[in-house]
């Protein structure tokens, strides 16, 4: 497979599932409804914020923190990229695909791979550099069937200096629905 001939992008772990993230959940009154996609999940409560989608078809944020550059993001939308046969292939590479929203240079490595319902979960930290610095973001993407006619994919990344958020990441994938 070719994200598999990526550097950044190690193989895959054996099926592990994701544990609870630190941080206090953040969790919302509703759900957000994905009409290109056919899903719903989590509104997250404050302080996430909708926020224009494009190029997605949902998008929540946090307040951006100065310095940090990568800001904190949950989105829907069909999947970008081409399908695979198995949902794990797929989601391997909307993995790959998602480094584009993080700073040149990243890099992946695992800490969940696990089947969802009608689709597959992918967990994962991702480091970069900033100004010499390493710092790192959590992120997961979770591909589903939805009623749409491409599978649906979440995304969510949180950096290191808003870690009081990670277990929002837990919420936001056990919140995905089939609309």
């Amino acid at each position: 497979m070719a994200a598999l001939a990526d550097p950044r992008v190690p193989e895959l772990p054996r099926n592990k599932k994701l544990a609870r993230l630190p941080g206090k959940a953040h969790k919302g009154k509703r759900l957000l409804k994905d009409r290109k996609s056919g899903i719903r999940l989590a509104r997250l409560g404050k302080p996430w914020k909708i926020f224009g989608a494009a190029p997605f078809s949902t998008k929540q944020v946090l307040p951006k923190v100065k310095g940090a550059p990568v800001r904190a993001m949950l989105v829907s939308c069909p999947v970008p990229i081409q399908t695979q046969r198995r949902a794990k292939d797929t989601a391997l590479l909307a993995a790959r695909w998602t480094l584009n929203h993080h700073p040149k240079g990243s890099k992946i490595s695992w800490f969940a791979s696990q089947p969802i319902k009608k689709g597959w979960l992918l967990a994962y930290r991702v480091k970069y550099k900033v100004k010499g610095k390493a710092r790192f973001s959590v992120a997961a993407v979770a591909v589903t069937n939805g009623s749409g006619s491409r599978p649906a994919m979440v995304f969510v990344t949180i950096p290191d200096r808003q870690r009081a958020y990670w277990r929002d990441v837990n919420t936001a994938i056990s919140s995905i629905r089939p609309r």
